[in-house]
């Protein structure tokens, strides 16, 4: 009955030795899933950052383009008509 007894405890501390070891196991990955995660978080807001600057940078030339478009017409117009009056005049 005493080597059943042994046996039975013998088995119980292994297989709490067995479950703390998971556990711990299981918190160390854990912990570095998280590391890991918020590595690659502060790397995707950096990129992120960045990205909004070059699109900042886009929207001002394309504001500055859109607002120049009429005056460059007219200045195109203007040169036709005084390309047409210097054609008139010596023809």
């Amino acid at each position: 009955m005493s080597q059943t007894i042994a046996t039975i405890v013998a088995v119980v501390i292994s297989s709490g030795v067995s479950l703390l070891i998971s556990i711990l196991t299981i918190i160390s990955q854990n912990r570095k899933t998280q590391y890991d995660l918020k590595e690659s978080l502060s790397l995707v807001k950096a990129d992120m950052g960045r990205m909004q600057e070059d699109i900042k940078t886009h929207n001002q030339y394309a504001k500055m383009f859109s607002e120049n478009i009429p005056a460059i017409r007219q200045h195109m117009t203007d040169v036709d008509r005084r390309l047409d009056a210097i054609e008139r005049r010596g023809a």
